[in-house]
């Protein structure tokens, strides 16, 4: 399902989220298959209690917020820049596509 567009202002477009949920691909593996088709994507958003600052400044480890280190696991960002013509686009989704499908 692509974003939601409303009236009330205009998406930055900068990063382009997909949730791996029902697909029954690792995240892991699906960077790995698109980096295979030459198409690089990108993990973003990892949990704070995840990164060694707040681990160290407030003792947080992993386990400790299991449905955001959940939601991580199951997201990663496709490629979405200004030059992407229609052919990478098509390109991105088709690789895309052939890995979600099995």
């Amino acid at each position: 399902q692509t974003p939601i567009s409303f009236s009330e202002g205009e998406h930055a477009w900068h990063l382009y989220i997909i949730q791996l949920d029902a697909s029954g691909i690792s995240r892991n593996k699906f960077v790995q298959g698109m980096r295979e088709r030459n198409v690089e994507c990108g993990v973003h958003f990892i949990p704070l209690h995840l990164h060694p600052y707040y681990q160290k400044k407030y003792g947080y480890a992993p386990g400790d917020f299991p449905q955001a280190e959940a939601a991580f696991e199951k997201v990663v960002s496709i490629p979405l820049y200004p030059g992407m013509t229609e052919e990478d686009v098509l390109y991105v989704v088709e690789a895309a596509k052939d890995l979600l499908s099995g």
